[in-house]
């Protein structure tokens, strides 16, 4: 199982690592992700298939730590200003660039 990663985000608060990773299959991959701006409360996940667009995989708010999508579990760290995003059970099919994003959204 292969991946890259791209930050999408609007000058550069946004920094992503590991830039690939190859991980076997069954194995745990984790994504990083670091971002500046401490008025951000919501991080979005989108994963890319070669010759598609990207499409939503994840996203948690700052109020939670946690967020369980299946497979895919992103966790927030606040003070550290880092998302992560962890696969578990790697698969063939998960191999595909990865973007996180960060941004303000106005509460209802």
């Amino acid at each position: 199982v292969s991946g890259q990663q791209k930050g999408k985000s609007d000058q550069q608060q946004v920094k992503q690592s590991p830039q690939s990773l190859t991980v076997q299959e069954g194995g745990i991959s984790v994504l990083d992700c670091v971002y500046e701006n401490s008025l951000f409360d919501y991080f979005p996940w989108y994963q890319q298939f070669p010759g598609k667009g990207p499409a939503l995989l994840a996203a948690i708010r700052s109020v939670r730590i946690k967020e369980e999508f299946g497979r895919f579990t992103v966790f927030f760290n606040k003070s550290a200003k880092h998302i992560s995003l962890h696969i578990k059970d790697s698969q063939p099919g998960d191999s595909a660039t990865y973007f996180c994003a960060a941004g303000a959204q106005c509460s209802p």
